[in-house]
């Protein structure tokens, strides 16, 4: 008798394995897909950023590129001014030299000057004590001067004084000195026809002078001093004694003197009266 055969088993393990395969697969896939898809948006961030940068660091690169051809211009210029300063410079070390050389001289005659100087200072010393000396004598001579200036003044004015009285005592000895004592006095004359007229100090012995613009024959004058008491009268008429029509000339003595006058009653005349000495 045969032996009973076992049922055979379905054959669908591999495709379950692989739908489970593919399951898996897509699952990786996805889980894949999403991480590189994040990846690729972080990226493209990254991406636009550095995109923005780079389009900042150009203009800048820009700015920069112009500055730099600024600076080479400006540095070609300072190059032409570097090499005329050097042009200048080396002039500027020849003239320092040519300097230089008139400073070691200068020195020299420094030194020399410096020696003349100690001994004119010395000299100066000297002359300055020779001042000091003659200042203090200067002052010397001049209280000296001062003191005979006031002695020479006071000499001018007693021989100022002296010469006026030597004048004065010359006039007297010749009589030319004279004094008016009574000017152009209008007098009416009393009945008892005479009055005092004057009464003046005589110095020195002289004489009067009566002058009057009566022409009367009764006219007269008198003086009367006090050392002779001599009266001079002239009784008959004006004209005795006189130079002109209407003057009388009396001697006086040193002292007091009175002088009298005298006319017709009631007249009117005007009277001058001069001392000589």
């Amino acid at each position: 008798m045969e032996a009973t055969q076992a049922p055979k088993k379905s054959s669908n393990l591999p495709v379950i394995a692989l739908v489970v395969i593919i399951i898996v697969l897509s699952a990786g896939f996805g889980f894949y897909y999403l991480q590189t898809a994040s990846q690729i948006s972080n990226l493209n961030g990254k991406l636009s950023t550095a995109n923005g940068t780079i389009s900042s660091d150009q203009q800048k690169i820009s700015l920069l590129n112009s500055n730099i051809s600024s600076l080479r211009s400006t540095l070609s210029t300072d190059m032409q001014n570097i090499s005329s300063l050097s042009n200048t410079v080396q002039s500027d070390n020849s003239t320092i030299g040519s300097l230089n050389a008139k400073v070691v001289a200068l020195d020299e005659n420094i030194s020399g000057l410096n020696g003349n100087i100690a001994a004119e200072k010395s000299q100066v010393a000297t002359l300055n004590t020779q001042i000091s000396q003659l200042m203090s004598n200067e002052t010397m001579d001049v209280a000296q001067i001062a003191t005979l200036k006031g002695q020479v003044s006071s000499d001018n004015s007693s021989i100022t004084n002296l010469q006026t009285q030597v004048t004065s005592l010359s006039g007297i000895t010749s009589m030319a000195e004279n004094k008016l004592e009574l000017s152009s006095m209008q007098v009416t004359i009393p009945s008892t026809m005479f009055l005092s007229v004057l009464n003046f100090t005589a110095s020195y012995s002289g004489y009067i002078v009566i002058s009057s613009s009566s022409t009367s024959a009764h006219a007269f004058g008198e003086a009367v001093d006090q050392i002779t008491s001599t009266q001079f009268a002239i009784t008959d008429n004006l004209y005795n004694y006189s130079y002109s029509m209407h003057e009388i000339i009396l001697p006086v003595a040193p002292g007091q003197v009175n002088v009298f006058y005298g006319d017709d009653p009631g007249s009117q005349t005007t009277l001058t009266i001069t001392y000589y000495y």
